[in-house]
């Protein structure tokens, strides 16, 4: 250390200033230290698919992957019933390895509504499908995510004959 502090600092310099130094280098090992914990995430892979119901794609949702341990994914429904899978970052996929799997549809998640909402409030009102299917223990579903990504996964959801309102 005193090496570093010789080449890096006049051998004139005072006290203070070396007290400076070993400071802001302590700071910066502990900032290296605390960033490389950082890199510890899982291995993700992209997912995306497509949600029917009764055979129909399903117009609005949501899709959420939950592993055995780490992060969980989510994703919103297209009106063309499609998804892509967020983990980390934006549709960067789920945590490679097998997932439950559950699907919501609430009305307050039609594309009519949310234009309604104000900032920060959340309503689920009525569910849209089976509520089975909004619980990962009891959906049925499952899925697994591939290390080169899977971009084909179709939900088939049944229930009772439902026109999803806009």
């Amino acid at each position: 250390m005193l090496r570093i502090h010789s080449l890096l600092l006049p051998y004139h310099s005072s006290r203070f200033d070396r007290m400076q130094f070993n400071l802001l280098l302590s700071v910066a090992l502990v900032g290296l230290a605390a960033l490389s914990g950082c890199s510890d995430k899982p291995a993700v892979a992209p997912v995306s698919g497509k949600v029917t119901y009764n055979g129909k794609p399903m117009p609005y949702g949501s899709v959420g992957f939950q592993p055995a341990q780490g992060q969980p994914a989510g994703a919103a429904i297209q009106p063309d019933g499609t998804f892509r899978l967020s983990t980390f970052a934006e549709f960067d996929g789920a945590i490679i390895g097998p997932h439950k799997v559950k699907v919501t549809c609430y009305a307050s998640q039609r594309p009519s509504q949310q234009a309604k909402k104000t900032p920060g409030e959340f309503v689920l009102g009525e569910s849209l499908i089976p509520a089975q299917y909004t619980f990962l223990d009891q959906s049925g579903l499952t899925a697994e995510v591939p290390a080169e990504g899977n971009d084909s996964i179709v939900i088939e959801l049944s229930g009772p004959e439902k026109t999803f309102p806009q």
